[in-house]
């Protein structure tokens, strides 16, 4: 009998469903979940799911504690020269979200606006490099984000578009504003720097599960209903 190889996966403290939920929760599920699910089974992986503060995460990969993450990490050339990333598996927009009947269409609504943020993510290099000026909020979960929201304690927030229609399913009174201009990004499988052998053979996977409706019918089951851009 063949062993399986175990994989240490880092995966967000504040689950950024529908990617995933709450590891610690009765059900860990998401869209992250079955479609690694699926490459383990075709890799013959068995997975340790490590949790972890977004702030901390990349770090733990970089420092050699982890061996894959796969929870809703964008792919960026910065990250990219410590990394090595997997083909992107979703394509999506930054968007900002506000309560239902707040004017807000464009960023030149942004002015004079409380914007809430997450920490060490790509929308808080965005707000603090585009609007340096606003007065600004950083949460460590994305819980905690969207209850200030609802309590109007900002105005806006600023976020990825599949976490926010997750949390649009849930809150009825808010809405997305608008998606922000030139903000195409891309979720990928971040790994050690150097661990090609593992990129490649999840890149044919991957590849694999495009071919064969795998990846289609996950997709189906977890964004049908989600406008990401």
């Amino acid at each position: 009998m063949i062993m399986k190889q175990i994989l240490k996966i880092g995966v967000d403290s504040a689950a950024p469903f529908p990617l995933h939920s709450d590891y610690n929760s009765t059900t860990f599920e998401g869209f992250e979940v079955d479609m690694l699910q699926a490459i383990g089974k075709v890799l013959n992986l068995e997975f340790q799911y490590e949790v972890s503060l977004w702030s901390n995460i990349l770090e733990k990969l970089y420092k050699g504690e982890l061996d894959i993450i796969c929870s809703a990490v964008t792919m960026t050339s910065s990250r990219q020269m410590i990394l090595e990333f997997s083909t992107p598996y979703l394509e999506f927009k930054l968007c900002a979200v506000v309560n239902k009947g707040d004017t807000h269409g464009d960023d030149q609504t942004f002015k004079d606006k409380r914007i809430g943020i997450r920490i060490a993510t790509e929308a808080e290099k965005y707000v603090m490099s585009k609007f340096p000026s606003n007065t600004t909020v950083h949460a460590e979960t994305n819980k905690e984000l969207y209850e200030k929201l609802l309590d109007r304690k900002i105005d806006v927030l600023i976020d990825d578009s599949p976490i926010a229609g997750g949390f649009l399913d849930k809150y009825d009174s808010l809405e997305i504003g608008h998606f922000i201009p030139n903000s195409d990004s891309r979720y990928a499988i971040a790994m050690k720097k150097g661990d090609i052998e593992l990129k490649e053979r999840i890149n044919e996977t991957l590849e694999l599960l495009h071919e064969n409706g795998t990846y289609d019918a996950i997709y189906e089951k977890w964004f049908s209903h989600i406008r990401l851009s």
